[in-house]
């Protein structure tokens, strides 16, 4: 589960009150001038990644002021990239992994 989702997560299992507060608060960190440049910068991989940092800062800072957060963790350098599969002959490496553990 990601940062973002524990988050939401968490404030989901408050009270009313505090889901209002903890809106507010992100609500004044992001103006609507702002959320439209993010959309807007979007277009590439390298500018979604970037945005998406700035919005897990923004919002991290806004947990940590709030008190829900003792610590803001810092952003991850880069995205991980997902390697191409190994083709192997004969049968499929699952298959051998079962027999070997038998």
């Amino acid at each position: 589960m990601s940062t973002i989702e524990e988050i939401v997560k968490a404030v989901r299992d408050l009270p009313p009150k505090e889901q209002d507060e903890v809106k507010r608060r992100l609500d004044s960190l992001v103006s609507p001038s702002q959320a439209g440049q993010s959309l807007e910068a979007g277009t590439e991989t390298n500018h979604v990644h970037q945005g998406a940092v700035d919005l897990d800062q923004r919002l991290q800072q806004a947990l940590y002021s709030a008190g829900l957060v003792t610590e803001i963790k810092p952003p991850v350098k880069r995205p991980r990239e997902r390697r191409p599969p190994i083709n192997i002959k004969g049968k499929p490496l699952s298959e051998t992994i079962i027999e070997d553990r038998r």
